[in-house]
C-alpha cells in the first residue's frame, strides 16, 4: 500500500500545487553568474535559460541543463535563495517551470547538477505590458433534462444528455477511502505549497455535516515531517485528496460545489479543484496535461481561475482571467468543466466563463487530453506573491459540498 500511495502522491505533486522548498545563503553576484559553485564537477554544464517569454500573468522559465538533472528554481530573499519550484530535466536536458507572476519585482535563478545559472529579474503583474483582454463570452446557462444518480442530467452542447459516472455527497462521518486517497508526504516526499507537509489526520481531512473539509494548519510548535527523501522540520500541515486508481475518465463533465476559504483578500491560502492524468503517457508535467477546473488564491480573491496546462501553451490564453466570483469565499458555487476531444468549456454556476482549444507544441490534439484523468481537491498554503501574510490565521479551510462526473 505504501508503494501504491507513493505513485499517487508523486503524480499529484507534479503540478505547481506541490513544491519542494529549501533556502540557501545569498552569495556575491559573481558566484551566481560564474562558471560553477565551489566543488562542482568541471564537466557539468551550467543550466541555461531560454529567451524571455512574453509578458503574461504567468511566468515560464525554460531552458537546458544536464540530462535528467533535478532543476531548482530559486527566488532571491534578503540574505538567501529560496527554492520555489523543482522539476527534473528530460533525457535531452530540457526543462520548463511555470509560476504565477510575482506581486513585486523578484530575482530568480535556476540551479541544477551543482551549477547555478544566470539571474533573471521578473517584473510584477501590475507592471506587465497592457493587453486588450479577450471579450467575455455571453453568459450561457447549461440546459438540464431528465435525472439519474447525479440528479438532473446536463445537456451536451453537441446534443443529447450526459450520464452520471461518479457522485460523492460526503454525507457520512468519514472520507470514503474506496473513492478517495489522501496525499501524504511520508510516502511521496513531496511538499504542498510553502513548506507544507501532507498529513492524513482529522485536522487536514475531515467529513462532517455533509461537507468535506480540507484544511491547511500552522501548528504552535514545529514537528518533523517524515519523508523518504529526508525528513524536515515545519509547522505547516496541508491537504490533498484524489481519486487516482479509484475513478478515472476520459472526456465528459466534471463538477464540484465549493466554498473557498474565508480568508478572502489576505495573502497566504491557495485551493483548487483539478484533474490530473492517471499515467504520464506523454511524459512528465506538462507534457501529459493538467486541467484546473477552479483555482483560487486568497491574495486575488475577486476571480476563480480555470486553466489548461500542456507543452507549448500560451499562458496568456490557456487560463481564464475573466471568471469573476466575488463571493467565492462566502457562498457555495458550482464549478464545472466539459471536456471534449476538441475543446474545454468551463462553467461557473452553470454559466460559461471560459473556453479553450489546446494546441500542444510536441504532438497533435486531442493529445495529451485523450487519456484517463482523475479528480483532485487541494488546500495548501500559498507561495511567492501569495505567501502567508501576518494577518492570515493559522487555519484555512476549503469546503466541498459534492463532487460529480458524467460521461
Amino acid at each position: 500500500m505504501g508503494g501504491f500511495k507513493a505513485v499517487l502522491t508523486a503524480a499529484v505533486c507534479a503540478s505547481a500545487l506541490c513544491l519542494p522548498t529549501a533556502t540557501e545563503a545569498v552569495a556575491p553576484a559573481s558566484a551566481s553568474t560564474g562558471p560553477s559553485e565551489p566543488g562542482a564537477p568541471a564537466a557539468t554544464p551550467r543550466p541555461v535559460l531560454d529567451a524571455r517569454a512574453a509578458r503574461s500573468p504567468r511566468v515560464v522559465f525554460a531552458g537546458r541543463t544536464k540530462a535528467r538533472a533535478v532543476v531548482r528554481l530559486q527566488e532571491r530573499r534578503t540574505s538567501s535563495w529560496r527554492t520555489v519550484a523543482q522539476r527534473r530535466a528530460t533525457k535531452t536536458g530540457r526543462f520548463r517551470i511555470v509560476l504565477t507572476r510575482p506581486a513585486k519585482a523578484t530575482t530568480y535563478r535556476v540551479k541544477a547538477a551543482g551549477r547555478v545559472g544566470p539571474q533573471r529579474q521578473v517584473a510584477p503583474a501590475a507592471a506587465a505590458a497592457p493587453r486588450t483582454p479577450a471579450p467575455t463570452p455571453a453568459p450561457q446557462v447549461t440546459a438540464q433534462g431528465p435525472s439519474d444518480a447525479c440528479g438532473p442530467r446536463p445537456k451536451r452542447a453537441e446534443g443529447g444528455y450526459y450520464a452520471c459516472t461518479f457522485r460523492d455527497d460526503f454525507d457520512g462521518t468519514a472520507l470514503d477511502r474506496s473513492r478517495w486517497m489522501v496525499q501524504e508526504t511520508s510516502f511521496s516526499g513531496m511538499y504542498g505549497g510553502s513548506d507544507g507537509c501532507y498529513v492524513d489526520n482529522d485536522r487536514t481531512v475531515r467529513v462532517d455535516g455533509g461537507l468535506l473539509r480540507l484544511t491547511s494548519t500552522i501548528l504552535p510548535e514545529p514537528f518533523v515531517c517524515a519523508s523518504p527523501y529526508g525528513s524536515f522540520t515545519t509547522r505547516a500541515e496541508v491537504s490533498t485528496v484524489a481519486t487516482r486508481s479509484r475513478f478515472t475518465q476520459t472526456y465528459g463533465r466534471f463538477e464540484a460545489r465549493l466554498r473557498f476559504p474565508a480568508e478572502s483578500g489576505i495573502a497566504g491560502s491557495h485551493a483548487a479543484f483539478w484533474l490530473y492524468p492517471q499515467e504520464h503517457t506523454y511524459g512528465a508535467w506538462p507534457h501529459s496535461g493538467e486541467i484546473d477546473v477552479a483555482e483560487w488564491f486568497s491574495g486575488l480573491p475577486a476571480n476563480v481561475y480555470p486553466s489548461v496546462h500542456y507543452a507549448g501553451e500560451n499562458t496568456a490564453l490557456s487560463s481564464g482571467y475573466n471568471c469573476a466570483m466575488p463571493t467565492a469565499s462566502s457562498a457555495f458555487h458550482d464549478y464545472a468543466v466539459e471536456w471534449t476531444p476538441k475543446v474545454m468549456r468551463f462553467y461557473y454556476d452553470g454559466r460559461l466563463c471560459y473556453t479553450h482549444a489546446w494546441t500542444p507544441s510536441d504532438r497533435k490534439a486531442p493529445q495529451p487530453f485523450d487519456q484517463p484523468f482523475y479528480l483532485v481537491l487541494t488546500q495548501v498554503w500559498g507561495m511567492s506573491w501569495n505567501s502567508r501574510s501576518a494577518a492570515m490565521p493559522d487555519t484555512s479551510t476549503l469546503l466541498v459540498d459534492w463532487v460529480k462526473a458524467w460521461s
